[in-house]
């Protein structure tokens, strides 16, 4: 019997004109399941972790090399034939939409809104639903939101996100004082621009007066 440990990597990210979080999902060009969109993956080689073969596999299929990036979960597979036995590693990723181009990919990649997704092979379905509660969980103890977002953002385009996160209205005063208390989120001295509604302030996130919030006197 054979035995192989695979990655398979969950890359999220949020289209702002859509209000959607999507998933990349690449086609497959070998048995089993060839056609399929399916999540990017790949086999470990010995001499590399798992981390190492996720990050080539982000490398090679959004040009990104330095994006949020952890573990998900372990998984176990056995084919039809009983005569190989996968094991899968699944790791989601968190980065920026508008940074990564399908079509400078060599291979098929298209972007699924995480609530209507194609028919997809394996585990796959079940590895992208168990990544947003991940996120919906995560989103509550640190701001990842922050990799997902513009560097520039004004404050209705981050209550959407969460809105779209939680399939649920929030109330837009309520939301506004709570985030204007943080710390870390700055007030720009800069506005939107090339909108067709009235120009909001921007904000952005600071790293260190996260980490400064953080400290335990």
């Amino acid at each position: 019997m054979n035995f192989n440990i695979a990655v398979d990597c969950v890359i999220v990210g949020y289209d702002s004109q859509e209000n959607r979080l999507k998933v990349l999902f690449t086609k497959r060009v070998n048995e089993p399941e060839k056609g399929q969109w399916a999540l990017p993956g790949g086999f470990v080689k010995k001499t590399e972790t798992f981390e190492d073969t996720a990050k080539t596999i982000l490398l090679k299929e959004t040009g990104l090399a330095r994006v949020f990036l952890r573990q998900l979960k372990a998984y176990s597979l056995t084919d039809a034939s009983s005569l190989n036995r996968i094991a899968s590693v699944a790791y989601y990723a968190l980065i920026k939409y508008k940074d990564v181009s399908v079509t400078d990919s060599k291979q098929p990649t298209k972007w699924y809104y995480f609530k209507e997704l194609p028919k997809l092979p394996f585990d796959h379905g079940e590895k992208v639903l168990a990544t947003i509660e991940r996120i919906k969980d995560l989103v509550r103890l640190e701001p990842v939101v922050y990799h997902l977002l513009p560097k520039k953002f004004p404050l209705n385009q981050l209550q959407k996100f969460y809105e779209a996160l939680y399939d649920m209205k929030i109330d837009n005063r309520n939301f506004r004082k709570k985030i204007q208390k943080l710390p870390y989120i700055e007030k720009l001295n800069e506005m939107e621009i090339n909108v067709s509604h009235r120009p909001a302030n921007l904000y952005c996130f600071n790293a260190a007066k996260y980490e400064d919030s953080l400290q335990v006197y």
